[in-house]
């Protein structure tokens, strides 16, 4: 086949949940007691083929055959629609909506084209809500009865769903520095650090950053301290980078421990040292796997003292 190469095996590090359901979808035609689903356009003049037939379905959803004992466990809402001028073909496009209590509030997207005639096929299943969000899978079903007023199908589904790593809770270090002036703490848990702004001299005066909250949406921290010094923003960083080590020296000024300076460094670069690197040196984090993600301390008129969030950087 000219059209058609297999590339061949791509191995991701990803984790999915499989998930497989047998149930019977009991259709009943218009008119009929019980009917559950109703001609929207009906073509004129096309005998017994059904091109340009739409319907609109709410079929129902067993976990059994017997409808006297079986449980609804779903219903099938859509519609189909004969999108075939030589055979009995139907397009259709089907939410399956779950109403058991296990399940309920989720659904799966199914789409695809079946033959009436052959009385069996196979559908795909291209996304899903609640239990099943990113669900990927097929849908195969075989006509169990056919009076010609209610078709029941043996349904069999295989999905499989994208597991979604939870943002593991980030930890506290430090602080590094003297005991005065307040504390300051990061107001939001962060996903990342987008920007820092510092006033130094002989010390760092003060200290804010920007950052990118657990939601998406960007945040401002601070800043913390006072008006002196030179100022300086460092609009760090790049979609990729992520500032993976702080440095920073703390000692004596006017009586009293502060931070004298601070050195930030990315997977990319390093920026700094801002204010005057002599002093006791300290590092975060601990673990070179851990990447920065907010910050806190204590400032009065300077920064007293910092330390920070870290966790695991997401591109270990």
């Amino acid at each position: 086949m000219a059209y058609y190469q297999r590339v061949g095996t791509v191995r991701r590090d990803t984790e999915e949940t499989e998930h497989t359901f047998h149930m019977y979808m009991f259709q009943i035609g218009e008119g009929r007691p019980n009917g559950n689903e109703r001609n929207v356009v009906t073509p004129q003049n096309n005998g017994s083929i059904m091109f340009g037939r739409i319907a609109a379905v709410d079929w129902t959803i067993r976990d059994g055959l017997d409808q006297n004992k079986a449980n609804v466990v779903a219903r099938g809402r859509g519609f189909v629609v004969g999108n075939s001028i030589t055979t009995h073909g139907y397009f259709l496009s089907l939410d399956i909506l779950f109403t058991d209590e296990r399940l309920k509030g989720s659904s799966l997207k199914v789409l695809g084209s079946y033959e009436n005639q052959t009385g069996n096929s196979h559908l795909a299943i291209v996304g899903g809500t609640g239990e099943f969000a990113y669900a990927q899978g097929t849908v195969s079903y075989k006509e169990a009865s056919n009076t010609g007023a209610e078709i029941i199908r043996e349904v069999h589904i295989r999905v499989f769903c994208r597991n979604i790593p939870k943002t593991p809770a980030a930890t506290k270090e430090g602080p590094f520095g003297g005991n005065g002036g307040n504390a300051f703490d990061a107001p939001n848990p962060a996903q990342r650090i987008e920007s820092v702004t510092i006033r130094s001299g002989a010390v760092i005066d003060s200290f804010g950053y920007s950052y990118t909250d657990l939601d998406g949406k960007q945040q401002t921290a601070g800043p913390w301290g006072g008006s002196g010094g030179n100022p300086g923003e460092l609009n760090l960083f790049a979609p990729s980078e992520i500032l993976k080590k702080v440095l920073g020296t703390t000692g004596e000024f006017q009586g009293a421990t502060v931070v004298t300076s601070l050195t930030f460094v990315t997977n990319v670069k390093t920026y700094g040292p801002y204010g005057n690197a002599n002093g006791t040196p300290f590092s975060y984090p601990e673990r070179s796997s851990d990447e920065v993600v907010g910050f806190y301390g204590r400032n009065g008129s300077l920064l007293d003292a910092i330390g920070v969030y870290v966790r695991p950087s997401a591109a270990n």
